[in-house]
């Protein structure tokens, strides 16, 4: 065969596969030698969990065939990159055949973020997922009830500040510690003729709260 082309087999008085072919001659023979574009094969891998599709599809290729890869990940996975005879992030991405050609699918496992609370209170999150995919940047806000006042972030995350951002590059447990902030009573008296107003009217009031009074 010339370069790029594959022998099929002989046809004609005599018929075979094998590009050798030995023959008694006792008669006239007419043979014919068939070609074709040689073909390649693509091969693509997975390490994760997702699945491969390639456009168009193999498994035989010609040389100098371009064929785009789409990763698919599965549930609470994420495409990460490509190895082998494609490299790089992007998804769908092309590969011209050159030859044989074995291309995987690099997928990772989405993270899980639990957040807990000591005492009274509630933690938002934003964005608020089951899981999150490597990287995701996180903002928790700690929301204490009434009575309580937030302490402090600890497990993955030590801080004091609210709201705070992590983020995800692992399975991570947050707990939003809040204590409770003890009351205090307002009491007003008058001399002379007259009343005092009190705005808003509690039994307690928490610390730093405003109050209104009016004579």
């Amino acid at each position: 065969p010339a370069a790029e082309w594959a022998f099929v087999g002989w046809s004609g008085d005599l018929s075979s596969p094998s590009s050798t072919l030995s023959v008694e001659m006792h008669r006239p023979l007419r043979l014919t030698a068939s070609f074709a574009p040689r073909t390649y094969t693509l091969t693509t891998l997975v390490a994760g969990e997702g699945t491969v599709a390639t456009d168009p599809p193999g498994p035989a290729y010609h040389l100098d065939d371009v064929i785009t890869l789409t990763a698919t990940p599965a549930a609470g996975w994420t495409f990460s990159h490509w190895t082998g005879d494609a490299t790089g992030s992007s998804n769908p991405t092309t590969i011209t055949l050159r030859g044989d050609s074995q291309v995987t699918a690099v997928f990772v496992e989405d993270y899980t973020l639990d957040t807990r609370v000591v005492g009274m209170g509630s933690v938002a999150r934003n964005p608020d997922r089951a899981t999150y995919p490597p990287g995701t940047a996180v903002t928790l806000t700690a929301v204490p009830a009434a009575g309580w006042a937030f302490a402090g972030w600890s497990g993955g995350l030590t801080s004091g500040e609210n709201p705070v951002t992590i983020t995800m590059g692992a399975h991570t447990t947050i707990t939003a510690t809040f204590v409770q902030v003890a009351g205090h009573t307002l009491s007003t008296r008058t001399v002379g003729n007259g009343v005092v107003t009190v705005s808003p009217q509690k039994g307690a009031y928490q610390n730093g709260e405003r109050v209104t009074l009016t004579a």
